[in-house]
């Protein structure tokens, strides 16, 4: 029951009837993806590195608040905004090389995207509490209006009487409503 198979030597396996019938294909390179076309990767790499740059000042200014971003130094924007930017890229990178996503080096660029992104919401947060209040001179109470008479604003077309506002309205031709 537990007897092996076995193959004529007639039939052979796949790889060595494939070889025959495809002629081989001079100077073939490796199938690793980092031996296909390092420069092709080195170009997307620089792509990629340029769009997270922008992607992650729009999502920082979006989320964090522009006033906050405002009033922050240059060089820590700067820092984080390249940092981030940097370990995204190599993550991307690690994932690319390696034929597993999640390895040791793959980790670790996670970590570090993680790390940047606690950082920016710590400083973010810093520049909220630290930010200083609005002082405006000018009048900032809310004006309003109070009739002394309620109802009556205007003069009286059908009578002519003013009712104690110095504007006089012309009367109409057409007469009074109502009267």
């Amino acid at each position: 029951m537990n007897e092996p198979l076995e193959l004529s030597q007639s039939e052979e396996p796949l790889a060595g009837l494939t070889a025959k019938l495809l002629p081989p294909e001079p100077d073939a390179p490796a199938a690793s993806p980092s031996a296909v076309a390092p420069s092709w990767l080195r170009l997307a790499y620089a792509v990629e590195f340029l769009i997270a740059l922008i992607a992650i000042l729009n999502l920082w200014s979006e989320v964090g608040g522009q006033g906050h971003l405002d009033i922050m130094p240059w060089y820590i924007k700067l820092a984080c905004i390249v940092g981030l930017a940097w370990c995204c890229v190599r993550f991307t990178a690690g994932i690319v090389e390696q034929n597993k996503i999640w390895t040791r080096r793959t980790i670790a660029w996670l970590a570090g995207i993680l790390l940047f992104g606690i950082a920016m919401g710590g400083i973010t947060y810093y520049y909220h509490l630290h930010e200083e209040p609005d002082d405006d001179d000018g009048d900032s109470s809310a004006a309003s209006i109070h009739a002394a008479t309620p109802g009556v604003f205007f003069d009286d077309a059908c009578t002519g009487k003013n009712n104690g506002f110095p504007i006089r309205f012309v009367e109409r031709s057409s007469g009074c409503l109502g009267g």
